[in-house]
């Protein structure tokens, strides 16, 4: 039986999940990695866990361009709005996008209109509040409409409600409140989402679902960084072979510790549980209390509690191999028998995930210019979870959210590649980026391991199998993207590009090549290169 727990932020983080309609982000992945290379030779900073504190990344060290009118100097170089004070400051920024698309295969045309304002406070640099409230009308392209048939899901931004063909209007504000006691631990209550890893994907914790409601402790001394974190999740109830249209509560607890153990080595390592309130018979009771524990490993706590709840482990090694080379790894243990492993039975239960890549800053002795390298396998049935025997039991204790992947947006049963080169001069930039991959896709009635929204009771066998079982599906994609920043503040900037998409499934129109051009604030990360 679990123990009861309620504690004071439980009602906050109901309270804030109830006013946010959506999801944005407060960071860009171009943005990031500009970060990144100025802090590349810092020991005592942790590259692998985002978004990088306000006080970490300064993102704003671009030239001033000089104008004589007041009115463009402004528009260039300065924030929108801004109060100093000697204990206090306010800024207001905006948040535009204004993204038209054009589909070179049917010339079908896509908008993409975003408006709103961010907002960001700090008082004796102590306690800090920044906010995002924005108004979106999107007219998408079939495969970035993934499930909104079936449960009104838009991916990265969560349930919609209602929906009208592939044309979307909402509302979205996320934002966090923050405290910081001292320069060594600070506590943090949000709506948002956080990233762990040095690749473009993470097998942690990515940022590619929808927001959630999340209280976080963070302790940094030293080279040691460690991120106590709960987030309340919310999905559909798993019912045998399929899921109904109801949402349930259920929640993550996780940890998550970084070491850079000399200038040239980082260790780090995740765990979280997914867990949620209901006992076996399907009543709601509550989570178990030793899971808000801030430092006990969850694995011999759900062991020892008996509980069926879905735990997760993880290692990540960062080694710097060149003045501005690093190599990275993860490797996220779901469940593994070495001996089966060893006996090649291919046992279903060994759920593993491995990521290795290589990214270098100033290529090739050309500086501003960033290169990647990454290598992604994921083993069927990692991040999924069974369903329970009992009609009333809400069991869907999946590595996921809203219907989206918590970590990698792919699932399972993948096999992936990616290129990426990103180049600044000035405010100019360039990035092309190249994702190749290969997956095992599911039928309606059996598992094959790689929609992690299907239950593993549903496989086909206990022993034989494979990577990449059941029907391989591969996935092409091609982005070449320029950008000018207008003000480096908000990172407003104009930006074209073209983006090929090719899929051997034939649910969807297996080839697509666009061109677009817009406006944008560029804090959204809305991933298009990956297969459902």
């Amino acid at each position: 039986m679990r123990r009861r727990i309620y504690i004071p932020f439980a009602f906050l983080l109901i309270f804030i999940s109830e006013i946010s309609y959506s999801q944005d982000y407060s960071f860009n992945y171009d943005r990031l990695i500009f970060a990144e290379f100025q802090y590349i030779n810092d020991s005592s900073f942790h590259l692998t866990i985002k978004p990088f504190s306000k006080n970490e990344a300064v993102l704003n060290n671009y030239d001033s361009l000089k104008f004589k009118n007041s009115f463009l100097k402004h528009l260039f170089n300065n924030n929108l709005f801004i109060v100093h004070r000697k204990k206090a400051n306010i800024v207001i920024n905006p948040i535009i996008q204004y993204t038209n698309t054009v589909s070179l295969n049917s010339s079908e045309f896509y908008s993409d209109k975003r408006i709103g304002f961010r907002l960001s406070t700090a008082i004796k640099n102590k306690l800090n509040f920044s906010g995002n409230l924005f108004y979106v009308h999107a007219n998408l392209p079939e495969f970035q409409i993934y499930s909104t048939d079936s449960f009104q899901i838009l991916y990265h931004y969560g349930y919609l409600n209602p929906i009208t063909s592939n044309n979307f209007s909402f509302v979205s504000f996320t934002g966090e409140l923050s405290y910081h006691p001292s320069d060594f631990i600070s506590f943090h209550i949000g709506n948002g989402k956080h990233f762990f890893g040095n690749g473009y994907r993470s097998l942690f914790l990515s940022d590619n679902s929808s927001s959630y409601p999340y209280f976080k402790t963070t302790a940094d001394v030293w080279k040691i960084k460690y991120i106590w974190l709960i987030a309340k999740l919310k999905d559909f109830e798993l019912l045998t072979n399929e899921l109904s249209d109801t949402l349930y509560n259920k929640a993550v607890f996780l940890h998550y510790l970084s070491v850079n153990l000399t200038k040239r080595f980082n260790f780090n390592f995740f765990e979280a549980i997914i867990s949620n309130p209901y006992d076996e018979t399907g009543n709601k009771n509550a989570y178990e209390a030793a899971y808000f524990n801030p430092v006990i490993f969850y694995r011999p706590v759900e062991f020892y509690s008996g509980t069926s709840d879905n735990s997760l482990m993880g290692v990540g090694i960062n080694l710097r191999i060149f003045k501005s080379a690093f190599i990275y790894s993860q490797f996220l243990l779901d469940d593994l028998v070495i001996s089966s492993l060893k006996d090649g039975s291919g046992w279903w239960g060994n759920k593993f995930g491995l990521q290795l890549g290589i990214k270098t800053y100033n290529t090739l002795n050309i500086k501003d210019l960033f290169f990647r390298q990454e290598f992604n396998l994921i083993r069927p049935y990692t991040y999924s979870h069974g369903y329970s025997v009992s009609e009333n039991s809400v069991s869907n204790l999946n590595y996921g959210h809203y219907h989206q992947n918590l970590a990698h947006p792919s699932g399972a049963n993948i096999a992936e590649a990616i290129s990426q080169l990103l180049y600044y001069k000035g405010r100019f930039s360039a990035a092309l980026k190249f994702t190749f991959s290969e997956k095992g896709i599911d039928t309606d009635s059996v598992s094959y391991g790689g929609d992690i929204y299907k239950a593993y009771n549903l496989r086909p066998a206990d022993y034989g199998i494979k990577f990449l079982q059941g029907n391989v599906s591969i996935h092409k994609s091609f982005d070449l993207k320029f950008s000018y920043i207008i003000n480096p503040n908000y990172h407003l900037a104009v930006n074209t590009g073209v983006f090929y998409r090719s899929i051997s499934d034939t649910s969807e129109k297996p080839k697509n090549l666009f061109i677009y051009f817009g406006l944008s604030t560029n804090v959204f990360n809305d991933y298009s290169d990956f297969q459902h």
